[in-house]
């Protein structure tokens, strides 16, 4: 197949980005035989879907759907995972590009580190924690979240005592017994052929400072939507308890603002698209993790329910869940006597009116990531007003950029949600493929062998606690210890996500230990994990078809 530029020459892909659009783009292009190089700034996969609670209009777990999705990048040998890297420069043509990729030092060996974490536990220093939009703190040394692939500790180079003075602690290579903390790592280029890119970058969250009249930057108890995503999440720095950032109170009244910064002239003239129904998501929640919660309330300006079953979703909230709507236009958020107090003009009943607030959650502008201009710039391709990507045409070439071989994925193109950013990443992969020499030759297996089926069932169980997606409700720990107690269990443990990376490798060390010869995982919806627990069996060297699954969500 001729390309411009001369013909395909390689079977490299290569993808800029490792949130939920890059992964997708990665999984089906390996899956169709390319060799993917996936390139990521921060030190895991997951982008912005990982920092998520709940998906709409389902109100699914996010990580349980992303998460098996990251295992099984990570474990495909198809592709190459690149994090804390970045582009650097674009040459070429379709079907014979030349890049080059900056590698930044971690600190810590990929190839040596466990994941275990003693070099955290004995850390002195701790700074805001960027994954948690700065509502925590993180050690000098950490993983973002416990699903991250891969599951390889970094260190922050502004934080580290040894990394700023020439010497210091050092205390986390005492204690790391693998050996894996390297201070000497340097940057490093990494040059490579590939037939074509796909630019997967994902969005940034405006910062409602410019909007003085909100005080976003000055009263403690105003906070964005992805902050409060943060709040609501099981591994986030309440463990999911809904409480106020400045005295740690479940509060009684939480207010929603709508349009923080989206079409607004000033600022974002474009609406963000997702936020109508990630508040309403957002306050659902917010009812189903504190019960005591009073009453919740939505300001918005008009409700864009425009995707399938969004408007059922809008109206359950609205006459199911008691979630209050006023159409209003806040002009002024400020604080009193401990109280929120936000001021806005009622559109229906045409006069300005005050309430009191516990707590206010600003659903702000989705705005193109850090660093899009610079990547336009590398890359040769044009942006739009908004300096998004500019597709080729919005219609008819959705995911083509004004480059040949060049696609765009996702919120790289402004702000989808998680269904549309999906099936985008599998558009632009298809179209990626077509400069692309595919493999043809079958992977040889691991040799691993195989475990006996026959005789007296060994039978391991697995739990899932999920955070408080299940174990808010389910006696995990009885679970796991009333399954120790039935015939033929001869190994059972609770475990906070089973379908972690670490969590998946355990699994499989454990069925190899323990001579298991079937298994069993208690956790969410077998049509989101099953293949993931059937391929660990496999891997392990067990027949896949000896895993049971059950749903105690």
């Amino acid at each position: 197949m001729d390309c411009a530029g001369g013909g395909v020459l390689t079977d490299n892909l290569l993808i800029v980005g490792g949130g939920i659009a890059g992964v997708q783009a990665a999984l089906d292009a390996a899956e169709s035989g390319a060799n993917v190089y996936l390139v990521e700034r921060r030190s895991s996969l997951g982008g912005r879907m990982a920092q998520l609670d709940k998906t709409f209009p389902t109100n699914d777990c996010s990580m349980c759907i992303l998460s098996p999705k990251l295992v099984e990048a990570g474990r495909n040998p198809n592709i190459h995972i690149l994090t804390l890297s970045e582009l650097e420069s674009v040459e070429g043509n379709a079907g014979n590009f030349h890049v080059k990729i900056r590698r930044h030092p971690r600190y810590v060996r990929e190839d040596v580190c466990t994941g275990c974490g003693s070099c955290a536990a004995v850390c002195p220093i701790s700074v805001d924690n960027e994954f948690e939009e700065g509502l925590g703190k993180v050690k000098a040394i950490s993983i973002p979240f416990p699903q991250a692939v891969p599951l390889k500790y970094s260190i922050n180079p502004g934080a580290c005592l040894r990394l700023i003075h020439g010497k210091g602690c050092g205390l986390c290579a005492k204690a790391c017994t693998a050996g894996a903390i390297d201070f000497e790592m340097k940057e490093e280029t990494l040059e490579l052929d590939v037939g074509s890119i796909i630019l997967a970058t994902g969005f940034d969250q405006w910062s409602p400072t410019p909007l003085e009249n909100y005080n976003y930057d000055r009263i403690q108890d105003v906070i964005t939507s992805l902050e409060f995503e943060r709040v609501l999440n099981a591994s986030g720095p309440t463990g999911g308890k809904v409480v106020r950032p400045s005295d740690g109170k479940i509060p009684e009244h939480i207010v929603f603002v709508q349009c923080v910064g989206s079409r607004d002239e000033r600022y974002q003239p474009y609406c963000s698209r997702i936020c109508c129904m990630a508040t309403v998501k957002e306050a659902m929640m917010a009812f189903e993790h504190e019960p005591s919660i009073r009453k919740v309330t939505v300001l918005y300006m008009d409700i864009r329910a425009y995707g399938k079953d969004f408007e059922a979703f809008y109206r359950r909230a609205r006459c199911e869940d008691g979630i209050e709507f006023i159409r209003a236009r806040p002009g002024e958020i400020f604080e009193d006597d401990g109280k929120v107090i936000v001021r806005f003009e009622n559109f229906r009943k045409n006069r300005v009116e005050e309430i009191d607030a516990d707590l206010v959650v600003l659903a702000s502008a989705l705005v193109p990531s850090k660093g899009t201009e610079k990547l336009a710039q590398i890359c040769g391709i044009k942006l739009d007003e908004y300096g998004f990507l500019q597709e080729r045409h919005i219609n008819a070439l959705p995911v083509d950029t004004s480059r040949e071989g060049i696609y765009l994925a996702g919120c790289a193109g402004g702000p989808k949600d998680i269904p549309d950013t999906v099936a985008q990443a599998s558009a632009a992969a298809a179209k990626a493929l077509k400069h692309i020499e595919l493999k043809t030759e079958e992977e040889e297996g691991e040799g691993i062998e195989p475990i006996p089926w026959e005789g007296e069932p060994r039978i391991g169980v697995f739990v899932c606690s999920c955070g408080i997606n299940i174990g808010g409700v389910v006696d995990v720990k009885a679970v796991a210890e009333y399954a120790a107690s039935l015939p033929g269990v001869v190994y059972s443990e609770e475990n906070m996500y089973t379908c972690s990376a670490d969590t998946q490798g355990k699994m499989a060390e454990i069925i190899r230990e323990k001579g298991l010869n079937r298994v069993v995982v208690a956790s969410c919806s077998p049509r989101t994990h099953e293949p993931l627990f059937r391929e660990t069996c496999a891997k392990a060297g067990l027949n896949p078809y000896l895993f049971e699954t059950t749903n105690i969500r």
